[in-house]
């Protein structure tokens, strides 16, 4: 029997919106997946994925709500879902699935926006004032293009949200001292980036901060959830750590 699913909730006080981060705990895959593997590319069984799936959306009240997820290219290319929410024909399976994106917005009730990730970071966005959410994933690639940036950017200046009313939340992701890069890739960004007995250091969640204050949000609005994904093994999947047979966590947010 699986348990109910690991979640750490995300915008709790914020009214119309519920969001979480999920962690590996209560699902029914097995091995190298077990247990909440949510990544239908990992190398996991797809009717463990889809049971997974639905476990959590049942667990969060969004059964029958559509599923959006972005392909996922570690760019910065997010879309706008402007389509009506349509009943699930698959629980389990993204309902629209953009494959050039590694974000996704939308002011559309009855759709589940996510992320998945096994080391980058997931980033989720809700004006509950306007109407409007995100999910956002950013791994160093996504983060040196500017994809938090980006979509906040977008969000603001086209008055689809106002900062004041705006939140944004990290989730868990490599921390600095376990996200090593090579002084080829570290030259590429500009910031957050150090030096330590040869080796080079990217503080991801760090540079994704000084992005969404750069973007307009507000400092105290900008909220801060889970640890490091490798050195958590019991609570998260590490794609690092794990030598990339590993699972997938995602990052959530829908009307409530």
């Amino acid at each position: 029997m699986t348990s109910t699913p690991g979640i750490l909730p995300v915008f709790e006080n914020l009214p119309g919106i519920r969001a979480c981060f999920t962690t590996r705990r209560g699902g029914v895959s097995t091995g190298g997946f077990s247990s909440l593997n949510l990544g239908s590319r990992s190398g996991d069984a797809i009717e463990s994925v889809r049971l997974n799936w639905a476990r959590l959306l049942e667990t969060q009240g969004w059964s029958g709500h559509a599923l959006a997820l972005p392909g996922l290219c570690h760019g910065s290319a997010f879309a706008e879902i402007t389509a009506p929410a349509l009943q699930a024909t698959a629980p389990g399976l993204p309902d629209l699935e953009p494959p050039d994106a590694d974000a996704v917005i939308t002011n559309r009730p009855g759709w589940v926006l996510a992320v998945t990730m096994a080391d980058c970071l997931p980033a989720l966005i809700a004006d509950p004032a306007s109407g409007w959410i995100g999910a956002v994933h950013a791994g160093w690639r996504g983060t040196r293009d500017g994809v938090l940036e980006g979509v906040l950017k977008s969000l603001f200046d086209t008055g689809k949200c106002d900062p004041a009313s705006t939140w944004v939340a990290l989730g868990p992701c490599l921390s600095a001292p376990a996200l090593e890069l090579s002084a080829e890739i570290a030259a590429t960004l500009p910031h957050h980036v150090r030096r330590e007995d040869g080796r080079w250091y990217f503080d991801l969640r760090a540079a994704n901060r000084a992005q969404a204050l750069r973007a307009g949000a507000r400092a105290e609005q900008v909220l801060e959830h889970g640890g490091c994904t490798r050195d958590n093994p019991d609570l998260f999947f590490s794609y690092r750590r794990d030598g990339g047979v590993t699972g997938r966590m995602a990052a959530c947010i829908a009307f409530a």
